[in-house]
């Protein structure tokens, strides 16, 4: 890597004070908002997050100041927002507010690792005002906050997620063979086979190798879609280089060479236009393409007697076939230059407050005045209705600026349910199975938060290695490169870096696995 090459790190932390005052300007709140009045000069501590929305304009306005004077009134604490849109203007909005030595910034999201140098430690915070955020995330949501040293560096936005990747088959197409949901390998084969059978345009549809991997490669290998510790020399390496990742390899590009798969899976097209083509009847992706996109899809269209039905468990070769989704390093921080990071947790408790049998604050965080925005539908089963649609423009409703506690500490405890009083499917789902991890495969390094942003500043060829990685396997399941080069390319592999993943990802491993 040459000097002028910097890391995301190492340009948050050179960047100082040296942003322009015009640059910074673009980042300041209303003049009514203006940093002049700053927490540290008030009696009523205010602290100001950085909010990624669709609304960057803001919601309506009325109902947003409602939430925020109902969260002051009950938490003590004033809470302002910085709205950012997605994409690289959002990076690059909240790198000139953390750089900033006048404009406050108490709270953000993001991967941890990536800001270690300048986000504080929150056990200290946690223990004397987190009560309840310390009590509704799981052990497997801390893991991923600490370090090798015990430090925990932000409260989970994700955690361990065990609901994501079930594989989803037509249920109709189902009943119409006479068939039960297949929950072996044989049986989904199976079932691909009598789909084609009874509707040519019958497709097993994933979103790339990535996705694929998560449902299927636990059949093929001890762990699933994870990292393995190599007995030959103990080192970990990528699962590419696990015996079985071959077998699963084999297997992937005989049902390529069947015709099974949709052509465009691996091409990253536009799966909501191919689910409302019909002709999806095996769907080995994302779970929410199903619980939202096609809910949504049979909702407006009518399709009563179309849906889609998962296993609980589906099991290969080697075992259970699903791998539970590690959520990454993903975490709510606090900037060191906050004033009032006591604040911050107060702010998130108070969310936090009454789950899991009272759910009032959050539904309130994320659909605004009870009564208003929203009502009780099953209050005991944490069920609520949407006064004002989620469709409706920004200007008309309240979008969720206050929701800082997104993630699995939070959301299987509260539903949201349509008109007609059924209860959300993707709320139902997540509700249920985000931490049944029984039904997959646990990774061997489920609880080590790698810190990829030190691995890429020692190893600048690491997104060259993970292409090279990811494009030669697709091109051995689609057939434009012969299985029989496999050993040919575990040795491109070698020279490509392999060594070198290896040893980074190994030394921080053995962090956290002595």
């Amino acid at each position: 890597m040459s000097d002028r090459t910097l890391s995301r790190r190492r340009f948050l932390q050179g960047m100082g004070v040296a942003a322009t005052g015009a640059v910074i300007a673009a980042c300041a709140p209303p003049v009514q908002q203006a940093a002049g009045d700053m927490a540290e000069t008030a009696e009523t501590p205010e602290i100001w997050v950085f909010v990624v929305t669709g609304c960057t304009a803001g919601g309506n306005a009325e109902k947003t100041k409602a939430v925020q004077d109902l969260i002051l009134e009950e938490s003590g604490v004033l809470v302002q927002n910085y709205l950012s849109a997605h994409g690289a203007a959002s990076t690059e909005k909240l790198n000139l507010l953390i750089a900033s030595g006048t404009q406050p910034l108490d709270l953000f999201e993001g991967s941890w690792p990536d800001f270690k140098g300048i986000i504080t430690p929150m056990d200290d915070l946690l223990d004397a005002f987190g009560q309840n955020v310390l009590a509704l995330n799981n052990d497997f949501a801390w893991a991923r906050m600490r370090d090798a040293e015990g430090v925990t560096w932000g409260y989970p936005r994700l955690g361990l997620m065990a609901h994501t990747h079930f594989c989803f088959f037509r249920s109709d197409w189902l009943d119409e063979a006479g068939m039960e949901t297949p929950d072996t390998w044989d049986g989904m084969e199976y079932t691909i086979e009598a789909f084609r059978e009874m509707h040519d345009e019958s497709v097993t549809t994933t979103m790339g190798r990535r996705h694929l991997m998560y449902n299927t490669m636990g059949a093929f290998t001890e762990n699933g879609y994870s990292n393995w510790v190599d007995p030959a020399d103990n080192m970990l390496k990528p699962v590419e280089t696990n015996p079985g990742y071959i077998d699963w390899l084999t297997k992937m590009h005989e049902w390529w060479d069947k015709g099974w798969f949709q052509l465009e899976s691996f091409a990253n097209p536009d799966f909501r236009a191919m689910l409302k083509t019909l002709t999806i009847g095996t769907w080995l992706g994302w779970y929410s393409r199903i619980t939202i996109w096609w809910e949504q899809i049979r909702l407006d269209s009518g399709y009563t007697d179309i849906d889609y039905t998962f296993p609980e468990t589906m099991t290969g070769p080697m075992g259970l076939a699903k791998t539970n989704n590690v959520g990454g390093n993903a975490a709510y921080m606090i900037p060191r230059k906050s004033q009032h990071p006591d604040a911050v947790i107060r702010f998130a408790n108070w969310a936090y407050a009454g789950l899991p049998d009272e759910p009032r604050n959050l539904v309130i965080t994320q659909a605004g005045i009870e009564g208003v925005d929203w009502e009780w539908h099953d209050k005991e089963a944490g069920l609520y209705r949407a006064l004002v649609p989620a469709t409706a423009p920004c200007e008309a409703r309240y979008p969720s600026e206050y929701y800082q506690v997104k993630g699995m500490g939070t959301e299987p405890h509260v539903v949201r349910v349509l008109e007609d009083g059924t209860v959300h499917r993707q709320s139902a789902h997540v509700v249920k199975y985000n931490d049944q991890f029984q039904f997959g495969k646990m990774p061997v390094d489920f609880d080590v938060p790698y810190d990829l942003t030190a691995i890429r500043d020692q190893y600048p060829g690491l997104s060259d290695f993970e292409r090279l990685i990811d494009e030669e396997s697709v091109k051995f399941i689609t057939g434009s490169r012969p299985l029989s080069e496999w050993g040919n390319f575990l040795d491109t592999m070698q020279s490509a870096g392999l060594d070198r993943w290896s040893e980074l990802h190994t030394e921080q491993y053995r962090q956290y696995h002595p």
